[in-house]
């Protein structure tokens, strides 16, 4: 499928070999929804919120990211795009595991599990079906017949569209790609300092075909004027990341920008996910976009860029 344009110029395309048309950039949506990052800040109000949504669909971003378990965000999501002569493709996610034990659910429970969470999901966002739905931090372990089965049938009776994956580390989502073509999309944590999957990983999803997201641009606020603030265990993060922001004083141009050009303009993805609550971060991300890809100088100079503790590449690690 040749790709079109979006609002403001961004060509839309295919996610992976769905019918999904997105943007190259998408909105993600934890931080309108609950406390996140470094600090936690809280949410501006739901009108804030709902305007910020409207004005990046405005600016062409046709992909917005949000789950079940992220507070009030679909909500606000639903609001925001209902009503409108057009809407733009809304994925979110469902959690497989039993609320007290942690343990991924089988059988029944898992059916009756998943249909109520697409019923609501779907009543939040306000739609008939569900463009993308995404099992929400997939562990190897929960890739069984039984959970495929379930998601197809959600599929067959018209309420979810597509489904696929989204992973932290490497494990996961190589397990995900020894299924082959059963999942449509996989969304993976990506960033300049964590460089890990381009191994293995994202060439093998770019050779099946597989629709790949990218979140965590900025590695939960790293790779940000925040890096100054983060606890001295975190020591061998902090020293990568100064490494990176002198290639970016070398460029003129913001650690954040560097960040961002560095993934959205990797190869291998179909959209790159950044979360904001401000217009004018939301400006300035779009603005980074148009800026273009990064000379290959300073691609291979961060190449050469590597966290000490490779363990600390995974916020879980951070015990913050």
């Amino acid at each position: 499928m040749s790709p079109s344009k979006g609002k403001e110029g961004m060509e839309l395309h295919s996610l992976g070999t769905t019918d999904l048309q997105v943007s190259s950039l998408g909105l993600g949506t934890v931080q309108i929804g609950m406390p996140y990052g470094i600090g936690q800040p809280a949410p501006p109000s739901d009108r804030d919120c709902i305007h910020l949504l409207q004005e990046a669909f405005s600016r062409g971003i046709h992909f917005f990211d949000t789950a079940a378990a992220y507070g009030r965000s679909e909500e606000l999501v639903g609001r925001a795009f209902s009503g409108g002569s057009q809407r733009p493709t809304i994925a979110t996610k469902a959690t497989i595991v039993h609320p007290q034990t942690s343990a991924p659910l089988r059988g029944q429970s898992l059916k009756k599990h998943l249909e109520e969470s697409v019923r609501r999901s779907l009543e939040r966002l306000k739609c008939e079906a569900l463009d993308l739905l995404q099992i929400h931090n997939t562990e190897p372990n929960w890739l069984q017949e039984d959970l495929f089965e379930k998601l197809g049938d959600l599929v067959d009776r018209g309420l979810v569209r597509n489904w696929g994956a989204s992973t932290y580390d490497i494990e996961a989502p190589l397990a995900v790609l020894a299924r082959g073509r059963t999942c449509c999309s996989l969304q993976v944590a990506y960033s300049l300092l964590d460089r890990r999957l381009e191994r293995e990983v994202l060439p093998t999803c770019q050779e099946m075909g597989m629709g790949t997201i990218f979140r965590s641009v900025f590695l939960q606020g790293v790779l940000s004027d925040r890096l100054h603030q983060l606890p001295s265990h975190l020591n061998p993060l902090r020293e990568a990341a100064i490494e990176a922001e002198k290639l970016a004083e070398g460029m003129g141009i913001s650690l954040p920008e560097l960040a961002f050009r560095y993934v959205a303009h990797s190869p291998f993805g179909d959209v790159t996910l950044f979360g904001t609550t401000s217009s004018e971060e939301l400006q300035e991300n779009l603005a980074a976009f148009s800026a273009g890809p990064l000379p290959a100088d300073v691609i291979r100079n961060i190449a050469a860029i590597e966290v000490a503790d490779q363990r600390l590449l995974s916020p879980a690690n951070w015990d913050i």
